[in-house]
């Protein structure tokens, strides 16, 4: 699904003729529709739900708003408040820009959202927005009373691939030249293995789980000691991975 909201004349036949810009541009166009198709429907007394984190759904939508702006300014966009359809506007403006500057925009370096300062290029940080915005949808449809919706397949091995792709960093502890196999089962599943140094050696830990469930943990919608998932190898190490995961949220 694609929004024409969010394309102008052509602009989606620049992103077809570059499939690395496609490849994150397209799904976070995807997620941006859910919400503001989401956002269309809210009465005025939904806007003012509670929220956890961020106050109420308006809030949230500002907070989405400067998240997505932190990206945009770094593509020499205008900001945007926290009025859905500005928020939306702008999300529009991303993806126009990139359908017209093309895949070397990707490697530009940019700062991730979070509580952990990173940065990283900008198409980690396109998924990260994706993923971000999935995960708001869903904060706004337990507020007022919807039921959540999981991703797009493809989606949720963006994420998770995003989220792997930062544990090493986010473990806490002295580094240990071992690797991590991840195995996400479900749609949207895979198998990673993850180094944890730069001289990585042996397997030293399995863990297999839900990929949709993997990226709640990730997103801090999953408490790590209620996380179910399967481990072989080094139980220390697997628990560690799991608390470092809860800990990546964009909040």
């Amino acid at each position: 699904m694609t929004d024409p909201y969010l394309y102008g004349a052509g602009e989606g036949d620049h992103l077809a003729a570059c499939p690395a810009v496609a490849s994150v541009a397209v799904p976070y166009a995807e997620q941006v529709a859910l919400m503001g198709d989401l956002l269309a429907g809210l009465s005025p007394a939904q806007w003012d739900a509670p929220i956890a984190r961020h106050g109420t759904v308006r809030d949230l939508v500002g907070h989405l708003a400067a998240n997505d702006g932190a990206v945009a300014f770094v593509m020499g966009l205008p900001g945007a408040s926290g009025d859905h359809r500005r928020w939306r506007e702008q999300a529009g403006s991303l993806v126009e820009r990139l359908s017209v500057a093309g895949e070397v925009l990707l490697g530009v370096e940019v700062g991730l959202a979070g509580v952990r300062p990173a940065r990283a290029p900008l198409r980690q940080a396109l998924i990260q927005r994706t993923f971000e915005t999935w995960t708001h949808a869903d904060d706004i449809r337990a507020a007022t009373g919807r039921p959540p919706v999981p991703p797009h397949d493809g989606h949720v091995r963006l994420a998770a691939g995003f989220g792997l792709a930062l544990l090493p960093r986010a473990l806490k502890g002295p580094r240990r030249d071992v690797r991590v196999t991840v195995v996400l089962t479900g749609p949207g599943g895979g198998t990673w293995t993850v180094p944890l140094s730069r001289a990585p050696g042996r397997v030293a830990a399995l863990v297999s789980a839900d990929a949709v469930d993997f990226c709640r943990l990730v997103a801090g919608r999953r408490p790590p000691d209620a996380f179910t998932c399967a481990v072989e190898g080094d139980p220390g190490l697997a628990r560690a991975l799991i608390h470092a995961a809860a800990t990546l949220g964009c909040d």
